[in-house]
């Protein structure tokens, strides 16, 4: 990744928050256009780890230019293949939804049962001597 080697374990934790951080701010986006903004920064971010983290001996210098034209060119790409994907998936489940109800028939609501108790009964003592301040009696000797 980083010049052709792996990140080490710095570098690979920070770019697991990178992506945690990016895939949670995704989900209150509207616009693909956000959702661009969104993958750009992640991906400065990404190299900018990469570049703190890699080795400064493997480290080459390829040419900046090329590579940005790179990510320019696969940035949108990217998005466009996330969105889809994201629309594929509901459609996806949509289908299986409708194939389930018609081939096992309406799912019934476990989670809403009616739960009969019994009546609450007042002790008889309760209903014949009712008031005072309680059941207490005199004190044992």
């Amino acid at each position: 990744m980083a010049s052709g080697h792996l990140p080490g374990s710095a570098g690979l934790v920070l770019l697991v928050v990178i992506g945690v951080a990016a895939g949670a701010l995704s989900h209150r986006l509207t616009s693909m256009a956000a959702f661009v903004a969104l993958l750009t920064g992640a991906q400065l971010a990404g190299h900018t780890v990469l570049s703190l983290t890699a080795d400064p001996m493997a480290h080459t210098h390829s040419s900046t230019a090329a590579m940005a034209s790179t990510h320019l060119i696969a940035i949108p790409i990217c998005a466009l293949l996330i969105a889809g994907s994201g629309r594929l998936y509901s459609v996806i489940t949509s289908v299986i939804r409708t194939l389930r109800f018609l081939v096992a028939g309406p799912i019934t609501d476990l989670t809403r049962f009616v739960v009969t108790s019994a009546p609450q009964r007042r002790p008889l003592v309760g209903v014949l001597a009712s008031g005072g301040v309680g059941l207490r009696g005199p004190p044992a000797a």
